[in-house]
């Protein structure tokens, strides 16, 4: 059972002169004799050890329990060596070496075979050990432990789910079903029932009721019921009292009332589909000649099913045409075959109703048989119905102007109809085999072949146009001919049913309807392409809240924005050109166009940009009569009538520069007379010298007059040719005659020519360009500044030409990008009426003739303003037509 100890352990021994001091034991006010005598009368066995492990007393139920009569002087350990193992040694030692008092209960083995309780306590002359046999008690434990664990394994392997409830409704036991069937995410035991599962807590639940009618009543119960979620289970549950509370026994009957619902269902679900369907089913013993029906059984026979229990009666209501039948069909169920017959009954209205019988034999041994029954009437008048329709169908097929036609699985022609027949002239024997092909054209019959082989092959559709002969005439004819199969049940083939059209007009028709779509889809393609291409904007807009429904791209062009965002918008949204235009849509809307109205405004997408449009507007009609749309054309005229505009300004300067011309040349023979006067004068030796000055200072005003007349009269007149002049001379010209602005509008001119180099070009449209570019310089220095003119030969970065490059800067206002991107734009000005906006377009227009360039810069900046205008010229020395030769823009 312990340990055993070494044999020095089990022979030392202590000495009490060096053993622990323990208090001395007076056992009240017993003597010492007292107290062994109080020992030998106890019923446990006392034995006293010294501290050498002798024996120095034992009383009599000690000695008889051991069976040693001679033990005192003997040496516990060499006497029962079993004393060497735990916890007896372990227990000894330390009560006489430690003086700890020590109790247990352990297993001797033999000779003594014992189960013992044990106390050794310390006392002055060693121990003492008290001892009595427990062997029974263990015997009894062992038993008890051994049944429960015999009940554990059954209650393990046992089908049902076994719980213990306290009395206070607590888990204490659950066996493996029952954890399986519960799913507990934790363990359960000492957890209340009520908590863990909440619809046991339900006064009115079964469980609730049962289980405390259990508790509290000692009763067993049991019931049936079905735990919702998480269990989802129908239960079988058994509750017994116990002593700690009650035990529970339950099992999943899920599985079997499902079974009993899904039967239930069957059995409503027959009853309600031989209902449904007019079924009965029956029951007939032959040798009783009972017959019964089954649930749900419909009166199929016209009479109450329970007026018909025995044949005899049955047979009563059966037409005595078919009553052998009948007979016949029962002596084959009996025989044990399937039997199925069609009778007539008489219903208790006296009307006749067809009941269809199948039925077979119920076991082995021919004394039962049974089936169903079915009112078929509605079907053998369907039948009769179908037999007459079908020679109905037969006739009219005969009659049919178009070709039907049948083929057998095999892909033989079996029908046709008199129409078809009478066409190509065969007869139904004729078209046996192949005898039908020869009513096709030789070109086709190949293709014909073939795809009818495929079919019957296949079973996929036939369908073909081939040319077929007409009898009467011999003309073949274009048909249309198709087929399709009737198969049975099992998917087979029964045979192919088909028709035939003359297509031969449709097809000529058809084609003829082509070829004119196809005409009007290109004539709409080039109108569409016309329509989205055109210079005019066009739209359509509905007539009842002009809303945009369709817009070309000139349209969208006009009112700037993309077409996706107009389509759907109202006109007088995206373009109130005029104060009236709603009313002039209303007036259109009711059937009045309106044409050629001339209207200015501005566009939203465009605004402070005034724009001149010529709008018509014109309602569509629909085929009442009403008006459904309305077409708007719109016509930008803003450039011609600026053009109108500069024309007229045009003319007027011809006309000035023409009188000026004029003027110069008259003037030049009285200002030549005078200049001759004022020599001669200037030539006198009388004159005083004090007038001398004022003659010399008239010669020289006169003569700055006669070079501005000169110069004016230079700058009108048309060259023929181009000429070589310097770039001085070209800018010079111009500034001579801008000389009295430029005084006045105190403006400082800085002149420098770094190039002699003398340009072929026409002198006088050189010297318009350099014209618009001083004027526009002057122009924007109205309170004074710097106009600067430079020239110098280069060679032009992009084409390495080589030329002479004059630049005219000012110290203007400057332009902003926005403006300078547009100067070169005809009509594009910013000086309002003062300005015609052709000037710099006409002079890029000059220079782009004499193949040179002309390109501009300008700032806004408040401490570096002005603009700068460089133009190049490339030397030319080959012969240059004229520009008024030139189709371009001309303006002077």
């Amino acid at each position: 059972m312990f340990s055993p100890l070494s044999e020095r352990d089990a022979s030392a021994s202590v000495n009490p002169e060096t053993a622990p001091s323990v208090p001395r034991q007076t056992h009240g006010s017993l003597t010492h004799d007292q107290f062994y005598e109080l020992l030998d009368a106890s019923p446990d066995c006392v034995v006293a050890v010294d501290f050498s492990y002798r024996f120095t007393y034992a009383n009599q139920p000690a000695i008889d329990l051991l069976g040693v009569p001679k033990l005192i002087g003997e040496n516990i350990f060499e006497l029962f060596p079993g004393n060497l193992v735990e916890p007896f040694h372990s227990t000894y030692r330390n009560a006489l070496e430690k003086r700890i008092a020590g109790s247990f209960e352990a297993y001797y083995p033999a000779p003594l075979d014992y189960w013992f309780k044990v106390t050794a306590t310390p006392v002055e002359a060693g121990i003492l050990i008290f001892f009595h046999d427990i062997g029974d008690r263990k015997r009894a434990e062992l038993h008890r432990d051994s049944v429960s664990r015999q009940l554990q394994e059954v209650f393990e392997v046992t089908t049902d789910a076994i719980v213990m409830l306290d009395r206070n409704y607590r888990y204490t036991f659950l066996n493996r079903r029952a954890c399986e069937l519960l799913h507990p995410e934790n363990d359960l035991i000492g957890k209340s029932v009520w908590e863990e599962f909440p619809a046991t807590a339900d006064p009115a639940s079964d469980h609730w009721i049962n289980y405390r009618r259990t508790m509290e009543e000692r009763v067993v119960t049991q019931f049936d019921t079905y735990y919702p979620e998480p269990l989802r289970l129908f239960l079988n549950v058994e509750c017994r009292p116990s002593d700690e509370g009650i035990i529970i026994f339950f099992r999943d009957i899920t599985e079997r009332r499902l079974a009993e619902r899904a039967f239930r269902d069957q059995q409503e679900m027959l009853a309600t589909v031989q209902q449904a369907a007019r079924v009965a089913t029956w029951d007939m013993d032959l040798q009783t000649g009972i017959v019964t029906y089954g649930p749900g059984s419909h009166p199929v026979y016209g009479h109450p099913l329970d007026v018909l229990t025995h044949r005899e009666a049955f047979r009563s209501i059966v037409l005595p045409a078919h009553r052998e039948r009948v007979i016949q069909a029962v002596v084959a169920c009996a025989q044990g075959e399937i039997a199925t017959v069609d009778y007539q009954v008489i219903a208790a209205d006296g009307s006749a109703i067809w009941i269809e019988s199948r039925g077979q034999r119920i076991g082995t041994s021919g004394k039962r048989i049974g089936g169903v029954a079915i009112d078929i009437t509605e079907r053998k008048r369907s039948e009769e119905a179908l037999a007459a329709s079908e020679e109905r169908y037969r006739i009219l097929a005969d009659l049919n102007p178009q070709a039907i036609w049948m083929g057998d699985p095999a892909g033989n022609i079996t029908y046709a109809n008199q129409g078809f027949l009478d066409y190509i002239g065969l007869t139904l024997e004729e078209l046996g085999g192949l005898g039908w092909l020869e009513g096709f054209h030789p070109d086709d019959r190949g293709a014909v072949v073939a795809a009818w082989t495929h079919s019957v092959q296949t079973g996929e559709e036939y369908n073909i146009e081939a040319r077929i002969f007409r009898a009467g005439d011999g003309h073949p004819r274009l048909w249309w001919l198709r087929g399709l199969p009737v198969r049975d049940e099992a998917g087979a083939i029964l045979h192919w049913l088909g028709v035939a059209m003359d297509i031969d007009d449709i097809r000529s028709s058809a084609q003829a309807l082509e070829r004119k779509q196809r005409e009007t889809e290109r004539q709409r393609a080039e109108l569409e392409t016309i329509y989205q291409t055109a210079g005019i904007g066009l739209s359509l807009f509905s007539a009842e809240d002009f809303r945009f429904l369709r817009i070309n791209d000139r349209q969208a062009e006009i009112i700037g924005l993309p077409p996706d965002q107009i389509i759907g918008r109202p006109l007088t949204e995206l373009a109130p050109i005029s104060p009236n235009l709603e009313d002039i849509i209303r007036t259109v809307s009711e059937g009045k166009a309106v044409r050629d109205l001339i209207v200015e405004s501005e566009l939203p997408a465009h605004p402070g940009e005034h724009r001149v449009f010529n709008v018509s507007y014109t309602p569509v009609y629909a085929a009442d009569g009403s008006v459904q749309a309305i077409t708007a054309s719109s016509l930008d005229i803003t450039h011609q009538k600026r053009a109108e505009a500069a024309l007229v300004q045009s003319e007027k300067l011809a006309a000035v520069g023409r009188l000026a011309s004029s003027i110069s040349h008259e003037i030049n023979n009285p200002l030549e007379a005078i200049t001759n006067l004022l020599y001669l004068i200037a030539l006198s030796e009388n004159l005083p010298e004090e007038l001398k000055i004022y003659v010399h200072m008239a010669q020289s005003e006169l003569s700055r007059v006669s070079q501005i007349a000169t110069q004016t009269l230079r700058f009108h007149r048309q060259a023929v040719k181009p000429t070589l002049v310097t770039p001085g001379e070209l800018v010079d010209a111009v500034l001579n005659l801008y000389q009295g602005r430029l005084t006045n509008s105190g403006i400082k001119v800085d002149t420098r020519y770094a190039s002699t180099t003398r340009i072929l070009c026409f002198e006088n449209d050189i010297r318009q360009v350099l014209n618009n570019l001083i004027a526009n310089a002057i122009d924007a220095m109205r309170n004074g500044g710097r106009l600067i003119a430079r020239a110098h030969d280069v060679h032009e970065p992009a084409t390495g030409r080589a030329g002479v490059r004059i630049t005219i800067a000012d110290t203007g206002h400057g332009m902003p990008p926005q403006v300078l991107a547009r100067v070169f734009e005809p009509f594009y000005t910013t000086k309002d009426l003062n300005g015609t906006g052709l000037g710099l377009w006409i002079s890029a227009g000059i220079v782009e003739r004499h193949q040179g360039t002309l390109r501009g810069k300008s700032s806004v900046d408040a401490r570096h303003h002005g603009t700068v205008f460089s133009l190049f010229l490339p030397h030319n020395e080959t012969p240059m037509e004229h520009p008024n030769e030139l189709d371009a823009p001309r303006y002077r």
